[in-house]
């Protein structure tokens, strides 16, 4: 009864609940953790099957890959090659530099012109990336961009989101057609809103920054944090019951070694002789005679009796 007291004791006190109730808590967060780097994971992995299926594809016209133009580019159309003939809007105040974009390590611009085609679309066209000018945060040495009717085949990229923040003269922070076009002054009729194109090829070629780089397809390290967490999770249970079970066994062997004084103590009792000799007399009394004893006086001889004791001796020989 004792053992089974002192387990109901130790499941049922206030540290063991608040520790099931802070275990369930934490182990819910690890799941939900796990839950957001599996989505991210899942996430990487359509965007590499879109860019390895779309990347090297046949160009398309832009209206076969924008119906509507300002409509959002579909993800599954991302990295699509459009193949567009016009011209440049070549005139300095319609060409914006994008700040902080990096290539290989080292931080620049991306130079961003409309490219307005022979049916009177107008894409805006990242030509590619130019190093910044140390000194000035102003790019260094940008390739003009070409005059003239030209062939040009780009990747639609989505549009980006509006940074809220006024950026230099001639830059800007995002690739936002809408926006870019209000910096360059830009007529936005028939101007693609959704999208943005990414220069592959020129045709003549011109002189142009340096192409940007084939993009990323690794599928990061989301599916391995995502097992960190779930593992995490398991962990914060299997700490609690394993904490639970040294308790309850500190307390049965805590209450076999009380159990084995009292028994050593009990056995050191009887083995004593004083003890086992009032013990059998206290037996022996009990079932001998239950009667109480009565006690025996000695009669006391009177003087006649002593005098007749001694002529009988003063008569012996």
């Amino acid at each position: 009864m004792r053992t089974t007291s002192s387990r109901r004791e130790i499941l049922l006190s206030r540290e063991t609940l608040l520790g099931l109730v802070g275990v369930l808590v934490l182990a819910a967060v690890c799941v939900m953790l796990g839950l957001w780097q599996f989505g991210r994971y899942e996430g990487r992995v359509e965007q590499a099957a879109v860019i390895r299926a779309n990347y090297e594809a046949a160009p398309v016209s832009l209206g076969q890959a924008l119906p509507d133009l300002t409509a959002a580019l579909p993800v599954a159309d991302e990295w699509t090659p459009v193949t567009l003939h016009g011209s440049y809007c070549a005139t300095e105040d319609y060409v914006l530099y994008v700040r902080n974009r990096q290539l290989s390590g080292r931080v620049g611009f991306w130079q961003l012109a409309p490219f307005r085609t022979d049916d009177g679309e107008t894409l805006l066209v990242v030509r590619g990336w130019v190093p910044s000018d140390s000194g000035s945060s102003q790019p260094e040495d940008p390739a003009p961009v070409p005059d003239g009717e030209i062939t040009v085949t780009v990747r639609l990229r989505p549009a980006e989101e509006v940074l809220d923040r006024e950026p230099p003269p001639g830059q800007t922070h995002s690739v936002n057609p809408r926006q870019s076009a209000g910096l360059m002054g830009l007529d936005t009729t028939d101007l693609v809103t959704g999208a943005y194109g990414e220069l592959a090829t020129e045709e003549p070629a011109a002189d142009r920054p340096v192409a940007l780089p084939y993009p990323d397809t690794s599928l990061g390290p989301h599916l391995s944090y995502a097992f960190q967490w779930w593992l995490f999770a398991l962990f914060f249970p299997a700490a609690l019951v394993y904490t639970t079970r040294r308790k309850l066994r500190d307390a049965a062997a805590e209450e076999q070694h009380e159990q084995a004084e009292a028994t050593a103590q009990d056995g050191a009792v009887e083995s004593d002789p004083d003890h086992q000799a009032g013990t059998t007399a206290r037996t022996i009394g009990r079932t001998t005679d239950h009667r109480p004893r009565r006690t025996v006086h000695a009669r006391r001889r009177g003087q006649d009796e002593e005098e007749e004791d001694a002529l009988i001796d003063q008569q012996r020989p």
